[in-house]
């Protein structure tokens, strides 16, 4: 539903509550009042541009979650835990956030020290007091009959004028530059080497470990006859978090393999790697590439729970040619720490390198502007479907 739909089903309290963040000036009696001066105030550009000035940076990654969750109702619970995702020390470096960046950094030791003592009791209270801000501010509403009465709901004409809205203002402080001579483009290249693989699988029956995990012959092979080499993982890199088989093969290698195992086209038969004629089709489809980027979205969603958003940001604000440097400043305040992976190597390793390995993004490196990207047109297109 729209926000005007919403409005329609909101109490005459809350009404009044949007109405005054809004600085409405109308009979606070009359419903239809209300909603009228609702509407004519709260999609102004200016109104937008104060809301977002207005939030706290962690306010912004939960607003940022809200804008691309493609759930239709969120309990009391799933709010609370996405506003805890929202809880991670980073030190902001664009200028949606310096004025947080200096608040946080004004911050005495005896201060923290002060706060750590009432940490325990305000920890469940902050989340709702922010919860009840989004509902003040007309962003989120409950239910209006049964059960749905304890769901809250995003309205949609919200979801997609914040999200334009912040585009434009992210895009001002990504830098763009001429269209580079040469580039990289691995469109269509993985699921040739998907196709390499069962057909190495089918041939061979490789050895596996007993957590069905190719041995480094076998992963030595299928890397030479990749249409794209990798470096290997060395002996003590870390191996959870990002699907079957990371840490053990070459990331992109992992893609696909982690994919296949997932599909159940691939099995463990006592020691071996088998191909499970059932399961498979008999040609892989360039189609298939949109349930291979959804599985990944869907499997690095613990380690990157705001994947969504990042995904679409990364190909927005890379329609033109547009330096990774600056995409990095923009976004690694909403990027949260991984065990052994920092913001940054999420952003360059997790992100973008999968991105160009599904032929998401074209990629370039210049002398003075450093890594360069563009989103292909298969990457436009597949956003269109992903986030409607």
């Amino acid at each position: 539903m729209n926000l005007s739909d919403m409005l329609s089903y909101a109490d005459i309290s809350q009404l009044s509550s949007i109405a005054e963040q809004y600085g409405c000036e109308c009979n606070g009696h009359s419903k239809h009042e209300l909603i009228q001066a609702i509407l004519a105030n709260a999609h102004q550009k200016e109104v937008i541009n104060q809301s977002i000035d207005r939030l706290r940076l962690e306010e912004l990654r939960f607003l940022n979650f809200l804008l691309f969750e493609n759930l239709k109702a969120y309990s009391l619970e799933d709010l609370i835990a996405l506003l805890q995702q929202c809880r991670f020390d980073m030190q902001p470096t664009n200028a949606l956030h310096r004025k947080e960046a200096v608040a946080q950094s004004a911050t005495t030791r005896k201060q923290v020290k002060k706060r750590k003592k009432t940490v325990e009791a305000t920890e469940v209270a902050a989340p709702r007091e922010m919860i009840a801000r989004f509902k003040s501010k007309g962003w989120l509403f409950n239910g209006y009959r049964g059960h749905e009465r304890y769901m809250f709901h995003v309205p949609a004409d919200f979801k997609l004028r914040f999200r334009q809205h912040l585009l434009g203002r992210l895009q001002k402080e990504a830098s763009y530059v001429e269209a580079p001579a040469n580039y990289e483009d691995e469109s269509g290249k993985l699921l040739l080497d998907m196709s390499m693989m069962i057909e190495y699988i089918t041939k061979n029956n490789p050895n596996a470990a007993l957590d069905g995990v190719l041995h480094r012959r076998a992963v030595l092979q299928l890397n030479e006859a990749s249409s794209i080499k990798e470096e290997l993982p060395s002996k003590g890199a870390w191996k959870f978090g990002y699907g079957k088989g990371f840490g053990e093969l070459p990331d992109r290698m992992t893609l696909i393999y982690d994919y296949l195992w997932s599909k159940r086209w691939i099995l463990l038969q006592e020691d071996r790697i088998v191909v499970n004629a059932t399961m498979i089709p008999n040609q892989i489809e360039a189609s298939e590439l949109k349930t291979v980027v959804i599985h990944w979205m869907k499997r690095y969603r613990t380690p990157i729970p705001n994947i969504r958003a990042l995904m679409y940001w990364i190909t927005m604000l890379s329609s033109s040619w547009c330096t990774l440097e600056s995409i990095e400043r923009v976004l690694l305040p909403f990027i949260k720490p991984y065990y052994f992976d920092s913001a940054s190597q999420i952003l360059h390793k997790r992100l973008v390198k999968p991105m160009q390995h599904f032929g998401l993004l074209q990629v370039s490196d210049d002398v003075e502007s450093g890594r360069l990207l563009q989103a292909t047109p298969v990457a436009k297109r597949l956003l269109s479907e992903l986030y409607p």
